[in-house]
């Protein structure tokens, strides 16, 4: 049973399903051979809290569970550029689809 956040360090007790991270996680074949069977319906249960679920994660390390740091993802700011007036003007004839002559 998930009683508290699988970090070590951490001390969160487990009580409502809309706080954190429940894991299930697959054991590997190196899981499974410590455990002696081969049964499909073995799966371990970890819970990360909500400040460490956005921080960490949870992947099989060997025979144990180990916390993972999430990567900070830098998000690419796209490449400004300028328009001149002249071409303002023609783009909103354009889209209008008034011509004037």
């Amino acid at each position: 049973m998930v009683s508290k956040c699988a970090n070590p360090t951490c001390s969160e007790t487990f009580l409502y399903l809309h706080q954190g991270k429940i894991f299930q996680l697959t054991p590997t074949p190196e899981v499974e051979a410590v455990g002696g069977c081969l049964l499909p319906s073995l799966y371990e249960r970890f819970w990360l809290c909500d400040k460490c679920c956005k921080d960490m994660t949870l992947v099989w390390g060997g025979t144990e569970v180990k916390l993972v740091p999430l990567r900070a993802v830098p998000v690419a700011q796209p490449p400004a550029f300028k328009v001149d007036s002249k071409q303002k003007q023609k783009k909103r004839a354009a889209t209008t689809g008034l011509q004037r002559r």
